[in-house]
């Protein structure tokens, strides 16, 4: 791509639930409950800001908030209202509302203005919210917004002096927003402001004691409405940091019909959905399993029951939105879903593949590969189970399956990428770095096994070395796609603190013409999480530099976060959808004068680097060999994420501050070999598989680019590039009948796709990573 792509206006397909309240022990509505220690707080505190007169309104678990109806702070009470930057009590009850809108819940219709205009009839000098606490952590709560208004606010709440809520301006269907963050107070009071905000209407604030895990911020936003009935829910999570063995995150076996939960809000029907989590365990993600009913109020609620890979109960959550009207697709595909009962639901699936011999092929995460012959209908038959690579290695994580171009019926040749073992059910052993590999399996049975390449990087987690494929135009040459270690480029707990490594975050390129005599390719690079490795590996042999003349394996792009698969596409172009991180990640800071990988000295602008930045969108890549795609990796002297922050308007792939997460100050120009993105799939796509599809004798299907969206979306995308190799509005359809995978009250999601082209019939692996079982699924093509 030669030119960044604009950032397209889409409806809320993508969108993300965060649930804005805590669902514990609570306390009735006189004054909070406090031991006798000075102020700890024994259970969760809801205080909700209103007129006195008002109803209070009650959580889920039927306890009533506490009211703060304005009153100057005293300590008596023990929380109150003050003048902004001062600890002066001051009376601000003319300046709480009852809106009483109809269908909105009591704790939003009530508020209090923090900076009442001074036209208005009320209190105009800027207020402040006291409470009086213990010393030590706390997890927070605050919600914003205005029933009767969306015009007269920009919304900012700081929590301990820490960025909360930054410049929140409703909308016409977005009314309010709450965000979750922890903060540490040192001076016995916990202080909520509004500095920096205009008019900014304060709704309710929740504390709750300790440090444990949680929701962070809605989207889409609480009490939202006109929300697509087709949406997938998800939200950024509050991660408790861990230098233990299993590291942080969501524990998926934890999601589940009874921890999740949807209903009407109306009648209390339950709706069955498909929980999931991200690969980093930082993200929680709700798809329903059927369309939901136009015009129509859900409560989603999150229990304790939910836990962290080191067992902590995350704060229960609960959150409410209302859905527009349906709009059928506009498209000429359509689908059959085939359910396809010979295939074991005890293996997880990770990639399929079409046979030189016509049959189907399935990897697993385990490393055992799936035989299926295929019936005349397109269903399977029994599998042979093919264990060539467990016998000679024993479990190994199978991504990348693509046969060789000369391979035939009678000479199976099938290159795989594997990793060392990705066990989704027990994270206590995190894989080795430096652990990728690329294999060749032949035979009848594939049981010949190979290694070609050794020494290929590996996260704690599930980003690894990838899907591989061919070129046509390139005979003996092959590509794939490796991994990031971490989530923006420096090294975070949530990933275990591993540092990229050289070869990390890219599409790399295996020139078999020039492999060595002597297999396998050890292609380890010096350990970057290592500072005073030495310069050679410890058998006195160097590391492996991809930049060296005639090397056989070679960066062919880079700032490629973690591409599950690429595509060389019929009209000259290579793709890959690409997964953008969720928010909480670090970024690296560049060094004047550094020395890079490939031998140059860098000598760009400063980079300033970030903590805890803010989440990253998912996009599809239109990639050209050298070229950066916003992956830092300070070996390579690439230190600005994305598209960074040029200027103070919406700039595309921008990272700014959303919150209280971290973004570019304005003038962080993007990386000068940045070249954008094709699509914006948006916030937690997990666009993974992708496929061109290329139906032999269909020209009208033919061209379009199939990818699977694994968590928000449980679906498969069709995108059709236009003139530039771009994706335009137009050539985008989502809803198309067959193509919904969501898991029936599972957390069953699509991984990887691939087609019979001799007919067109899809096939689709899925996983369910709450249990390590899968699926595959036909997907037939209807006559139109």
């Amino acid at each position: 791509m030669t030119s960044p792509a604009l950032v397209p206006t889409r409806p809320l397909l993508a969108s993300a639930v965060l649930l804005t309240a805590l669902l514990s022990a609570c306390n009735l509505g006189a004054p909070p409950k406090k031991d006798d220690s000075g102020g700890n707080l024994t259970g969760i505190t809801y205080i909700n800001f209103q007129p006195a007169s008002s109803t209070a309104p009650t959580n889920s678990a039927g306890k009533p908030y506490t009211i703060d109806s304005g009153a100057a702070y005293s300590d008596a009470a023990g929380y109150g209202w003050v003048t902004q930057g001062t600890h002066t009590p001051l009376d601000i009850s003319a300046n709480t509302r009852d809106r009483a809108a109809a269908g909105v819940d009591a704790r939003l219709n009530t508020m209090v203005h923090m900076q009442l205009p001074s036209t208005s009839v009320g209190v105009s000098t800027p207020a402040a919210w006291e409470y009086k606490i213990a010393n030590g952590t706390y997890t927070v709560t605050v919600a914003v917004g205005d029933a009767a208004s969306d015009t007269n606010s920009s919304n900012v709440i700081n929590v301990e002096g820490q960025p909360t809520i930054t410049a929140f301006t409703p909308t016409a269907t977005k009314h309010f927003t709450s965000v979750t963050r922890r903060v540490k107070v040192s001076d016995g009071l916990l202080t909520v402001d509004a500095i920096g905000g205009t008019n900014t209407k304060l709704d309710y604030v929740i504390i709750a004691p300790g440090d444990r895990p949680s929701v962070a911020s809605p989207v889409p936003q609480e009490g939202q409405t006109m929300v697509d009935p087709t949406a997938a829910f998800s939200g950024e999570l509050n991660v408790i940091a861990s230098s233990g063995p299993k590291g942080s995150g969501l524990d998926s076996t934890t999601l589940n019909s009874t921890t999740v939960l949807l209903k009407e809000d109306a009648t209390g029907a339950s709706v069955a959905v498909s929980p999931n989590t991200s690969g980093g365990g930082d993200v929680i993600v709700v798809k329903p399993t059927a369309r939901l009913k136009d015009n129509t109020k859900y409560r989603l609620t999150i229990t304790d029951g939910v836990k962290d890979v080191n067992g902590l109960a995350l704060l229960p959550y609960t959150t409410t939105f209302t859905t527009g009207v349906y709009t059928p697709p506009s498209t000429n595909l359509a689908f059959t879903q085939v359910d396809l009962p010979t295939v074991p639901t005890s293996y997880a699936y990770t990639s399929v593949e079409m046979g030189p011999d016509g049959k189907l092929y399935a990897s697993t995460l385990t490393g055992e590969i799936l035989r299926f012959a295929i019936n005349a209908d397109g269903t399977l038959g029994t599998p042979d189970i093919l264990k060539g690579l467990v016998n000679a290695q024993g479990n190994r994580t199978v991504i990348g399956l693509k046969f060789d171009p000369t391979s035939t019926a009678d000479n199976l040749k099938l290159w795989i990428s594997n990793n060392a073992f990705y066990n989704v059910l027990n994270k206590s052993n995190p894989p080795a770095d430096f652990s990728g590999k690329i294999t060749l399996l032949s035979g009848a049975n594939l049981d010949t096994v190979k290694d070609y390449v050794i020494g290929l990087p590996r996260s704690v987690k599930d980003h690894m070395t990838n899907s591989v494929t061919f070129n046509s135009k390139e005979p003996g040459v092959l590509y794939f796609t490796q991994g990031s270690n971490s989530a923006m480029g420096a090294a975070d707990p949530t990933w275990g603190n591993r540092s990229e490594q050289l070869l990390n975050g890219a599409l790399l390129r295996l020139d078999l013409n020039k492999m060595p005599t002597t297999l396998p390719l050890d292609v380890t690079t010096k350990d970057a999480t290592n500072p005073n490795a030495g310069s050679t590996k410890p058998d006195g042999t160097p590391y492996y530099n991809p930049y060296a003349a005639n090397a056989p394996l070679t960066l062919y792009a880079t700032g490629i976060r973690n591409a599950y698969d690429v595509v060389f596409h019929t009209n000259g172009n290579i793709y890959t959808p690409t997964n953008g991180s969720a928010a909480g990640g670090n970024t690296p800071a560049s060094t004047a004068g550094a020395k890079c990988a490939n031998g140059t000295t860098y000598n760009g602008p400063a980079v300033p680097g970030l903590t805890n930045a803010s989440v990253q969108n998912d996009y599809l890549f239109r990639v050209v060999k050298g070229g950066y795609y916003g992956h830092p990796n300070p070996l390579r002297c690439e230190f600005v994420m994305n598209g960074g922050n040029p200027t103070n308007l919406a700039d595309p792939a921008e990272v700014v501050a959303a919150d209280q997460n971290n973004g570019y100050p304005v003038g962080t120009m993007p990386d000068s070999n940045y070249r954008g993105f094709a699509y914006n799939f948006g916030l937690h796509a997990s666009a993974d598989g992708a496929i061109e599809q290329y139906t032999t004798g269909n020209q009208s299907v033919n061209d379009k680019l199939l990818v699977v969206r694994y968590s928000v979306g449980k679906d498969v995308i069709v995108l059709t590039p236009d003139s530039s190799g771009n994706i335009p509005d137009s050539g985008v359809q989502t809803g198309v009948a067959g193509l919904t995978f969501a898991g029936n009250g599972t957390s069953l999601s699509p991984l990887d796709i691939t087609e019979n082209r001799t007919n067109g019939n899809l096939y689709v692996a899925l996983l369910d990573e709450s249990t390590g079982n899968g699926l595959i699924k036909l997907a037939r093509p209807k006559t139109q």
